[in-house]
This record gives C-alpha cells, structure tokens and sequence, in this order.
C-alpha cells in the first residue's frame, strides 16, 4: 500500500494505478458518511448482529447442558448456530455481557486493523502512527467489512487470523516455527469455518506450513471432542449435509441483499469449474518455486469463487491479497491497476448491484428482461476475477515440474 508521497512519484510510470488508487481512498474515507446517507434512506442495514444471536445461542444452549444445534420446523438450520463445536470457545467470551455484540465486533475489527497493519509494513517497511490510523479509517470505509461488522459476522476475525498467516509465512524465511505458525493460523481458519478452505492453498508449498496445519487442526478436533463430546460433533456432521443440500435454486440478483454474492450462478456447470479451479490452484501451490506471497494471495484471492456458498463480507478476506498483489506488481514493474481495480469492485459490489438491478429495467428494459443477464454484472466477481487471475499469472512464472516426477516424464512435459 503506497503512501501519498509514493503515489505521487508513481504518476509518470503509473498514471492509471495512482488515478484509481487515490479515487478508492477517497471513497473509503468518505463511505462511512455514504453508509450513514444509506441507512438513513432505508437501503443499508443497521447495526443489528443478527448473526452474534446465533453465536450466543449456541454459547447458552451449550453452558445449559443442551442441544447446540436447532433443528427449525422445516427440517433446516438456517438461522441457528452453524459453526463447528469448537467455536463456541471463541464466542463464549462476549456471551453474557450487554455489549457482547460491540465488543465481538471491536475486537475482531482491530485484530484485523493490527494485522493488516503487519502485511503493510511486511512489505513496505515501518509506517507512522498516522499512517497507520489513517489506514484503520481506510478500513473503516471498505464495504464489506461494514456489512460484516453490522451483521456480526466473523469476517474481519478470519481475514485478520489471515493476516497474521502471511505475516508468519514471511518471517519463516529465516524460522522454521514461523512457518509453522502460518499453516496452524490457517488451519484454525478453516476448521472455525470450512468454506475458507481455499485459503489453504499456500500449505501445499511448504512441508512446515503443511506440518503446521495438521498439528493445529488435530488439536483443535482433540479439544473439541474432549469439551464438547462425541454427541454434539456428530449433530454437526448432519448440520454440514444440510448446509450441502441447500445448492438448490438460486436467488436472482434482481431480489437484492446486501450479502448477496454468487459469481457462478450463472453457469449450469458451476460444479465443475469450482472443482477444475480447485485442482488448478493447488497444482499451482505445489509446484511454485520461490513464489509464497503471490501463492498465498492465490488461494485467498480464490476461495470466493471456488467456495460452494460465498458472500460479500467474504470480501474482508482478500484485504492481505490486494496488498501483497499491489505491492508485488509495483515492484516488478507490472501492472498494479489491475489489482487495485479488483479491490475496488470488491468494495462497491454490493449497492453497485443494487443500482445495477434497479436501474437497468428503466434504461434497458430489453436486456433486463433476459435471463440470467445480472449474473455476469456482479461487481464483486470481476473484482475476484482481476486478483485472483493477477496472482494466478504471477505464480505460473515460477511453476515447474515437482522433482518427484521421474526424469523421462519432466523431459516429455
């Protein structure tokens, strides 16, 4: 992330880059008055934490001596508590306090603000006090992060968890426990929440980073079946097979929410492409040489795509990516407008579909009237689309072949 000073002296190799990046400032720093305007006209949300109701529910049901799980009339879960049983520890902490909501959401936003304060200076070196709470009200400003702070969601607990991951991936240049490190940070990613799976690709380069995750992840089951017991770890197990059968039909962008995110709805084989993305990525992870920040910023940049069900506070996630995707095409000489675009789709996806769908009917009654035409209007998906395809290119400059493969077969490859 370049300062002011640095962006004025990248205008004559970079004009486009510093054209986009000080218009992506400046809206970040001006969207909180933006999002005050919205709610106030009935379009955004309010600070509501629906979803801290679900995490508390758990935590009261658990600490009672009951069920975890709701089953609703329907058969379903939807609104309940859907995290592993694991994750009640993280959430027990703000349960039973009049501001457990506030306090849930503050800690996670400043866990991810220290964090991506360490990705920047990982990078670019040291910053000011100001520089860095300026950066906290640039924060402040992207979207996504809102929403996710509105719904209390654990969006910026995960992307700061993240954060810390490749912050331990660049010390463990020189510390073998660093990279262990960065593989157990991600392993509790993904066990806290499955979806972030992707985000994992980076461990598939790194026998320490993988040896890592693994120790993290067997830990975590240990304790979790230790506090929690067998019973409730099986209830979960139907919970995800619920969660699996919930792929039916998809809501139309037309039916906007804020949340609303589906990059391959559009597709009659979204199946398939998430799992040829899959098998792509980590080939990609396992092969690179000498490339572990553009493969970690692939996997993150990746997983809104690749994961069956996304939505946009997914988005807090792939902060880390765009800087480490920015910072490394300024450095090469490449070209950082495409990153810093993708971050700025990201952060206008959601009210940028919203005056997409509303307003397309009155200027365009004939393409509105098509079907699927709002699918591939999505913002958010060019956004995935220019980071994660920016760091895809940058990894395979440096795949090659795995020296496992027998010499005949590298030489007809």
């Amino acid at each position: 992330m370049p300062s002011i000073a640095r962006l004025r002296s990248l205008s004559d190799d970079h004009p486009a880059f510093v054209a986009v990046a000080a218009l992506l400032v400046a809206f970040h720093l001006a969207y909180p008055a933006v999002d005050w305007w919205l709610r106030a006209a009935d379009i955004a949300p309010a600070f509501d934490f629906w979803d801290f109701g679900a995490y508390r529910g758990g935590v009261e049901r658990w600490q009672a001596g009951g069920t975890v799980y709701v089953e609703n009339e329907d058969g379903g879960y939807h609104g309940t508590f859907l995290y592993p049983p694991v994750a009640l520890l993280l959430f027990a902490p703000f349960v039973g306090h009049p501001f457990g909501p506030e306090a849930w959401v503050l800690a996670s936003a400043l866990l991810l603000w220290v964090g991506m304060i360490g990705v920047v200076e990982a990078l670019v070196g040291s910053r000011s006090w100001g520089e860095r709470l300026l950066f906290g009200w640039f924060l402040c400003g992207f979207q996504p992060l809102v929403l996710a702070s509105k719904m209390g969601q654990t969006a910026a607990f995960m992307g700061g968890l993240l954060c810390f991951a490749f912050i331990a991936l660049e010390r463990g240049a020189e510390s073998r426990p660093a990279r262990f490190a960065s593989g157990a940070l991600t392993a509790v990613v993904g066990v806290v929440k499955l979806a972030y799976a992707p985000v994992a690709a980076h461990l598939l380069a790194d026998r320490d980073r993988f040896a890592g995750a693994v120790v993290a992840g067997v830990g975590l089951v240990t304790v979790s079946l230790l506090v929690f017991g067998l019973e409730r770890h099986l209830t979960y197990v139907e919970v995800l097979a619920w969660g699996v059968g919930q792929g039916g039909a998809t809501r139309s962008p037309a039916l906007w929410l804020a949340p609303y995110f589906r990059p391959l709805a559009g597709l009659a084989v979204a199946l398939p492409v998430r799992l040829a993305g899959s098998l792509v990525v980590a080939a990609y992870a396992a092969c690179a040489d000498g490339a572990d920040r553009t493969t970690f910023a692939l996997g993150v940049a990746s997983f809104p795509l690749l994961t069956p069900l996304a939505y946009t506070y997914y988005f807090v996630a792939l902060l880390p990516a765009a800087a480490i995707l920015i910072h490394g095409e300024l450095e090469r000489g490449g070209r950082p407008v495409v990153p810093t675009l993708g971050l700025a789709l990201l952060s206008v996806h959601s009210y940028g579909l919203y005056a997409i769908t509303n307003g397309l009917p009155d200027l365009l009654p004939a393409v509105a009237s098509l079907p699927g035409v709002y699918f591939p209007l999505q913002p958010g998906l060019w956004g995935c689309v220019l980071l994660a395809g920016t760091a895809f290119l940058r990894v395979g400059e440096s795949v090659s072949l795995p020296t496992w493969l027998p010499p005949t077969a590298r030489r007809r490859a």
